[in-house]
């Protein structure tokens, strides 16, 4: 076989390899949007939260019991003691709290929500212990906890 059939051979292959790779980019550029954009949909769609019933929040009561953090120095995590009181006529769910912690001086730290599982008869307190509310920084001392929204119980 002579050099110009070996060069020619060797060129024709870079060609297509070249097409294909444009052609892929493409693809890939297609792939990346089509990601893009369905993750965008999820977290747009799916991460807002429900909005809770205000004359079922007004009536209800939420009070830190005890707490202390959890995973020392690796994971930092509040894990609290919640009493909850339901001071209405139905039973409520998914009660949502509203956390900050502060360092030894009061300065804010770390803030976030988290949604008790679980359901308060009409009339009830309950207590939710070892609740894993979020990670914080290990410097946390103090935690202050508020109600956001609850939801009505299964039935209503």
């Amino acid at each position: 076989m002579s050099l110009a059939a070996i060069y020619g051979t060797l060129v024709g292959r870079y060609r297509f390899r070249s097409k294909l790779l444009i052609g892929s980019s493409f693809f890939c550029t297609f792939l990346l949007l089509l990601a893009s954009l369905l993750t965008f949909s999820v977290t747009v769609t799916a991460c807002t939260p429900e909005p809770g019933d205000d004359a079922l929040t007004q009536n209800t009561r939420v009070e830190l019991v005890d707490w202390h953090v959890s995973g020392l120095w690796v994971i930092n995590c509040p894990v609290c003691w919640i009493r909850v009181a339901n001071y209405n006529n139905v039973p409520i769910k998914d009660v949502t709290i509203k956390y900050q912690t502060f360092d030894f001086d009061s300065k804010p730290l770390d803030q976030g929500t988290y949604t008790i599982d679980g359901e308060v008869g009409p009339g009830q307190v309950k207590n939710f212990i070892e609740q894993y509310v979020g990670i914080v920084q290990v410097e946390s001392d103090k935690i202050k906890v508020e109600l956001a929204t609850v939801h009505p119980g299964d039935g209503h």
